[in-house]
């Protein structure tokens, strides 16, 4: 068994999360080489979308917002996605600056830069990554360790010498810990072990699912995965979003707070496989089993907004694999026997799925339950759905 480390060191070049719609980045320092963009680029988004999800989370916790501030605040924020999906960003920035400033006053924004020509150990990342996937290129990738020797391959193309700015996986990436972390799994794949197997702690890693796709995960394990079968709470985002959303955003990363406050295993695949094929959810649980003692009477699962329609279609079409289902701004009709309890959390504010909408999805769930936020909108309303929707879903018989 390989010892704790966390997947992703957050240090002073980059911290990364991706919103729905948006990724979200946070650069600490500027790096030697780190170009700033000229124009309003989906980093300079991803930065106002950290602090907005930060300030909104300090105040939602404090009581400080009255409603109607948290009302325009909701309004405006959703604008400005929906303004991010139509590909105005700086109409996007702007309103997102406004939003910001309604929670936090002293808001002010600073460009960060993306680095650049990054060295591991006096090397460019680009000739550690190919001398690492040149080993695991080595390896039986048909065997019993071929879904491990996918996460060391995946977690090894994060060593880049320039950051992407569409990943957030690259962002959230130390260079040299990555580096560090990811020579230590391949030379345990090569003495034929799993350096994934009972592993505690955070890690950013992918499987190999239905259709051979490739799919990205965020896997945050507890102790308790050493001694005993845990239960499992798998997140699956909105669209735009990816694999670390949950993670680290919707409020801080409340989501994985919860879990890790009760035992269980955390997970975060990216949300688009799911909508293709079912058998993704299949895949990804044998993958849980392989490297972890599941209580497979204990699994749950949570989305929103597009992530909220795959959990509702698990629940359909997998009822009897699943303890408890919640759907956040979103989700359908389950109507599938011994289908699992569902909550639906709707937004009063909600201009892209209206609360209306998932009331109906409820009424038309015999195991469904209907709650909505007052004075919410459609993303904001995650911190709040999933403080509500995880105790829920534990009590849920």
């Amino acid at each position: 068994m390989m010892p704790t480390r966390p997947a992703f060191h957050r240090s002073r070049t980059a911290r990364v999360l991706v919103a729905a719609g948006t990724i979200v980045a946070l650069a600490i320092g500027v790096p030697a080489g780190a170009q700033p963009a000229s124009s309003t680029t989906r980093a300079d988004l991803a930065w106002r979308y950290l602090l907005m999800d930060g300030a909104y989370a300090a105040a939602d916790s404090t009581g400080t917002l009255s409603d109607s501030a948290r009302a325009t605040l909701n309004r405006i924020f959703d604008r400005s996605t929906l303004s991010f999906f139509g590909g105005r960003f700086a109409m996007t920035a702007a309103m997102m600056d406004t939003a910001i400033t309604i929670a936090s006053p002293t808001y002010r924004y600073e460009r960060r830069a993306l680095p650049v020509n990054v060295r591991i150990g006096g090397k460019p990342a680009r000739e550690v990554r190919g001398a690492l996937l040149s080993r695991l290129a080595k390896l039986d990738s048909a065997g019993p360790l071929a879904q491990a020797i996918t996460s060391a391959s995946a977690r090894t193309k994060l060593l880049v010498d320039t950051v992407s700015a569409e990943r957030s996986a690259e962002f959230l990436a130390e260079p040299s810990a990555l580096s560090k972390a990811v020579t230590a799994e391949v030379a345990a794949l090569e003495k034929g072990r799993n350096p994934y197997a009972a592993l505690v702690g955070d890690v950013w890693r992918a499987y190999r699912g239905a259709n051979g796709a490739l799919v990205p995960m965020r896997v945050i394990a507890p102790k308790a995965v050493r001694s005993r079968a845990v239960g499992v709470l798998i997140a699956l985002h909105g669209a735009g979003g990816d694999e670390n959303m949950f993670a680290d955003a919707y409020g801080r990363g409340v989501a994985a707070r919860l879990a890790g406050e009760n035992d269980l295993l955390f997970v975060s695949p990216a949300t688009t496989p799911f909508m293709t094929s079912v058998v993704q959810f299949d895949s990804l649980m044998a993958v849980l089993r392989r490297d972890y003692r599941i209580d497979t009477a204990r699994v749950y699962v949570m989305g929103h907004s597009m992530g909220a329609g795959a959990a509702a279609r698990l629940a359909q079409e997998r009822p009897r694999a699943l303890r408890a289902v919640a759907c956040l701004a979103g989700g359908a009709p389950v109507t599938a026997a011994g289908a699992p309890p569902v909550l639906f959390i709707g937004a009063q504010l909600d201009p892209v799925i209206p609360a209306a909408r998932v009331k109906a999805a409820a009424s038309g769930t015999p195991t469904g339950t209907y709650e909505e936020r007052a004075n919410e909108g459609h993303t904001l309303m995650v911190r709040g759905g999933v403080l509500r929707a995880v105790p829920w879903m534990l009590r849920a018989h």
